[in-house]
Parts: structure tokens; C-alpha cells; sequence
């Protein structure tokens, strides 16, 4: 039997976007009844709420909009959105990204006949920009595998961790309590390793054509993160708990040199501008390095 899909959509100033990101969500192949949509506005100041509720009334999908009195930020609103969700797996969308009409459909597929161990559905992406006046895929089309070792492979595929190529499926999100809701450059990344570590397996849903668009705009989230010293202390703390865990799994506590490569090379990704914008937590990163006895660490790469 095919599963019950979630649509988990949070809000915050979404009026210009939401309607696309919800027609995208409508206009899938998948089943109508087996899509739920839960829009949550995390307590914006225009009228997001009431568009996406205009929308929806328009289709015989099971939807609500949630309003929240307060702003709690993106992780607390998608944790709310989920937890109140009545599907077996969890499609997290951000309001301005896409879904491909046969995303849910392929996703959703293998999802069926996957075993209990399996956390997480994903299938490849692009970004959408704004090129000649009108939002398009593009650029490469990017599609990460992480399914032999997910815990090692997230750490080496840059273009793995964003949640919106990926069916979740529910228990495991209960199993690790959601998104952490300390401000995190890398907060999705975050989740699959917890899942990862807390035993999940990873599938690949192979598709020719892409299945997520994910939309690039100026001033994005992750991007005032990227200002935010601790959002980018909490992104070094994500990886610094896998060596931890790699550490605690092995005999002597002695790494690979696959596994001290890869941390490396997350360690060093922004290194630069933690050597710009916060010497203290540079120093740390230092230190770590150090204790990884890598004979060429790599350098940063952004």
C-alpha cells in the first residue's frame, strides 16, 4: 500500500511566494488523498496565512493553516508542523521552494517497499534562479548518493542535507525530537546526521528528470546565519558530535583516514571566515585539526 504523504510548508512573510509552492504541491501525480498539507505561519506580520488558506480551499486535499501566536523561528515551526501530522512519512518544503509534479509519487514508491530502518527517501535537485526576468532550474543538476555508510557520505557530499529532496519518515523524527532549535548554519544537515547516528538507513529514489527546486534569494536564512557566530559554532558542534560518536563506536577511539578526512574538510569548509569573524572558535577548529593526524588537511573551500 502507498503511504500517507505530509506536506509540512512553514511560513513567515510568504505571501509573495506561498501560492507557487502550494501549486507545486497540488499538482502532484501522487494520489490527492493520500496528501495532507499542513501551512504553519510562524505568527507573520502580512497576510500569509489567509493566501495559502484562499489557495487550499481550492482543492480536495486535507489541509490547514496554522497560525502561531508567536515567532518561534523556522526549526520550532517545522517541528510543530510535523507533530501534528498524520502521515507515515514527511515532506518538508520550505514556502518558497518547489516540488517536480512526480517528486512525491517516485518518492513515495520506494518508500512503500522500504524496510523499517529507513529514514529517509531522497532523490536529486537544482536551484531555481532568477535569470532573464523569470525563476528557472539552474546549473548542474545535483545528485548526492549517501546509501552505503549515510553517516560518512553526508560529511563528504556538500550537496547533501537539505531536507526538501527528501520523504522523512515520521518515527524517526520522533526518535531524534526534530530539528534542534539552537540557530544552526547547517540545522537540516544537523537532523540526517542525528538520524544517521541514531541507526537510520538513507535510499536514493533515482529520477532522470529533477524532483526539487530549491530557490536561491538575497538575505535567505541561511545566509544571516552565515553572520550569526553562533549559528556557526553550532555548525562546527554538529560535526564535532560525529567524531565524537565515530570515536565512542571504535576500538582505541582511533578514526579512519576516510573518516578523518571527511571531518577535515567539514571542519575547514568556512575556516576562513571563522578566522575573520570569530578568532576564538578559529583557534578551537585549530586544535581539532590538529588532533586529526592528517599529513595534508585540506584548506577552505568557501
Amino acid at each position: 500500500m502507498l503511504p500517507r504523504v505530509s506536506v509540512v510548508i512553514p511560513m513567515y512573510r510568504a505571501a509573495t511566494w506561498i501560492e507557487a509552492t502550494l501549486h507545486s504541491v497540488v499538482r502532484q501525480s501522487y494520489p490527492p488523498e493520500l496528501i495532507e498539507i499542513i501551512a504553519v505561519d510562524d505568527a507573520s506580520p502580512d497576510d500569509s496565512a489567509a493566501v495559502a488558506g484562499k489557495f487550499l480551499a481550492q482543492y480536495p486535499h486535507e489541509s490547514r493553516v496554522v497560525q502561531q501566536a508567536t515567532n518561534g523561528g523556522l526549526p520550532a515551526t517545522r517541528n510543530a508542523g510535523f507533530r501534528m501530522a498524520a502521515g507515515e512519512w514527511i515532506q518538508f518544503l520550505d514556502q518558497d521552494d518547489l516540488l517536480a509534479p512526480h517528486k512525491l509519487e517516485l518518492q513515495a514508491t520506494s518508500a512503500a517497499s522500504a524496510a523499517a530502518d529507513v529514514a529517509v527517501v531522497y532523490s536529486n535537485w537544482q536551484y531555481l534562479l532568477l535569470e532573464d526576468g523569470q525563476w528557472q532550474g539552474s546549473g548542474a543538476i545535483k545528485a548526492p548518493y549517501v546509501d552505503d555508510d549515510p553517516l560518512l557520505q553526508i560529511l563528504e557530499e556538500f550537496d547533501f542535507g537539505t531536507v526538501g529532496p527528501t520523504l522523512i519518515r515520521r518515527s524517526f523524527l520522533d526518535r531524534v525530537g526534530g530539528f534542534e532549535l539552537k540557530p544552526n548554519l547547517g540545522e537540516d544537515t544537523d537532523l540526517m546526521l542525528r538520524m544517521a547516528r541514531a541507526g537510520g538507513l538513507f535510499r536514493e529514489a533515482r529520477s532522470e528528470q529533477v524532483t526539487f527546486l530549491f530557490r536561491q534569494l538575497p538575505g535567505s536564512l541561511a545566509q544571516a546565519y552565515g553572520k550569526n557566530q553562533a549559528a556557526m559554532r553550532s555548525l562546527l558542534d554538529t560535526f564535532r558530535a560525529v567524531e565524537a560518536f565515530w570515536r565512542q563506536q571504535s576500538v582505541g577511539a582511533t578514526l579512519s583516514k576516510r573518516q578523518q578526512q571527511a571531518l577535515a574538510k567539514r571542519y575547514c569548509r568556512f575556516a576562513d571566515a571563522y578566522r575573520e569573524h570569530d578568532p576564538p572558535t578559529y583557534a578551537l577548529l585549530e586544535r581539532w585539526l590538529g588532533e586529526l593526524p592528517l599529513a595534508h588537511p585540506p584548506t577552505s573551500t568557501e
